[in-house]
């Protein structure tokens, strides 16, 4: 046993040596170094002496306890490390595996330390940022989102959910289009279902159809007409204005969404469009009314070039565009249609009801004044909506009802305007038959 007992210092010695080489630096390196052979031999235990196996088990478990402790301390109690009990004290061959365990342990923590991180930061949640990691976390998700809408990846959302600048019917409940800063993801929302998509196609197909009218109207022969060049400028005006209306009226439903800016931009062009097209029904109306009467023709044109410029004035003022004005835009606009009714009155009065409701086409007339103040009055009190709240989000609100009847409304103005042209091209240049009449 003796002899058995003077070989474990110099074995002992060997697996130091071994381990302090394989450990470097790290707690181990330190602790195996602090270990020289004087301290392997004898040892004082509290007043006494051990030596060799004995000694070797006393200083494992100090250094090991000594040890994890410090490292605790460095590591805020994260991580825990070997402690005295599980020190091996039998023989010196157990090191290799508390190596291989405190090893592994590091290992394994820095694979934990990435899930314990993310964990944390979820944990944390928004809320328990400070302003600035709110503000970066904001930005951060403001980039994403602006690029998944630029990627055509959006969905529509809410209306409570919307910035105030894009509220404007809080009686379409679902289907909006959210903020989207890219004129491509604009034009390309034209393609999907959301609340705006009536409101587009509505005035889009419109407006191809007069173009296409109008185009075919100026190209038709000059012999079809008594003064070819007035007669297509007169006309022309009604179709430009009701181009210049319908485009600038799906332009801003396609991209309104965009900014607060742009919206406000064409939300301008939008109630100017409107005037324009007013403007322009009155033109050859009047002309052909008032052929033998210029004078007369002449005043009403002026006047009612007067107050359409008024109304484009007023439609450029920021509150105009707001939902409380909404009653106020309808009222401007249907008053300045129903200016018209002076002129109207002046034509039965001098030329009999008989002959406004036959060569007037009154009956005309009086059919597109009936669309457009029932498509503004629609609009203003918000019908049918109001009374079915989130069943007419997509579909036959009162937005593209409006729109219909505007459509609708040009159209039948238009007719009436080509029958007093034809009309005119039958009884001639002359005043003198169509009194005889």
């Amino acid at each position: 046993m003796e002899g058995k007992h003077e070989q474990l210092p110099a074995k002992a010695q060997r697996i130091l040596r071994s381990n302090t080489s394989s450990v470097g630096s790290g707690p181990l390196g330190s602790f195996f170094t602090g270990l020289d052979q004087s301290a392997v031999q004898h040892l004082k235990l509290d007043g006494g002496e051990a030596s060799g196996a004995e000694g070797m088990a006393f200083v494992l478990r100090h250094r090991t306890a000594s040890t994890a402790q410090s490292t605790e301390e460095t590591t805020s109690g994260s991580h825990n490390y070997l402690t005295a009990t599980e020190c091996p004290s039998e023989n010196g061959s157990l090191l290799d595996s508390d190596a291989q365990k405190r090893k592994a342990e590091l290992e394994n923590r820095g694979e934990e330390e990435p899930e314990q991180e993310e964990r944390a930061s979820g944990d944390e949640g928004f809320m328990g940022m400070t302003p600035l990691l709110q503000a970066h976390h904001a930005m951060e998700k403001m980039e994403e989102f602006v690029h998944k809408v630029w990627e055509g990846r959006w969905r529509v959302i809410p209306h409570d959910v919307l910035p105030d600048w894009l509220k404007d019917n809080d009686f379409l409940l679902h289907g909006h289009r959210p903020p989207m800063p890219s004129f491509r993801a604009c034009f390309k929302s034209i393609f999907r279902i959301h609340t705006e998509t009536g409101n587009i196609w509505t005035h889009l197909l419109g407006c191809l159809f007069f173009l296409f009218l109008g185009l075919m109207y100026m190209f038709r022969p000059n012999m079809s007409f008594v003064a070819p060049v007035q007669e297509k400028v007169v006309i022309g005006t009604f179709f430009l204005g009701a181009i210049l209306c319908l485009s600038f009226s799906w332009l801003f439903h396609t991209v309104y969404c965009h900014s607060e800016g742009v919206s406000k931009v064409f939300s301008k062009l939008d109630y100017s469009g409107i005037a324009f097209l007013i403007m322009g029904s009155f033109v050859p109306w009047l002309y052909y009314s008032f052929w033998c009467s210029p004078q007369p023709c002449l005043i009403y044109s002026l006047v009612i070039l007067v107050l359409g410029l008024a109304a484009i004035f007023v439609s450029q003022c920021d509150f105009f565009a707001t939902p409380q004005y909404r009653g106020v835009r309808a009222g401007v606009f249907v008053g300045l249609g129903l200016s018209g009714v002076v002129p109207s009155l002046h034509f039965v009065i001098s030329e009999g009801l008989i002959k406004a409701t036959t060569i007037g086409q009154m009956g005309w007339l009086f059919l597109m004044a009936t669309l457009y103040i029932t498509g503004a009055c629609l609009y203003a009190a918000r019908i049918p909506e109001r009374f079915f709240p989130g069943k007419c989000d997509i579909w036959f609100h009162s937005h593209q009802l409006f729109h219909i009847l505007v459509v609708a409304g040009a159209f039948v103005h238009f007719h009436g305007v080509s029958n007093l042209q034809e009309f005119r091209y039958t009884v001639g240049a002359g005043c003198a038959a169509e009194g005889n009449l």
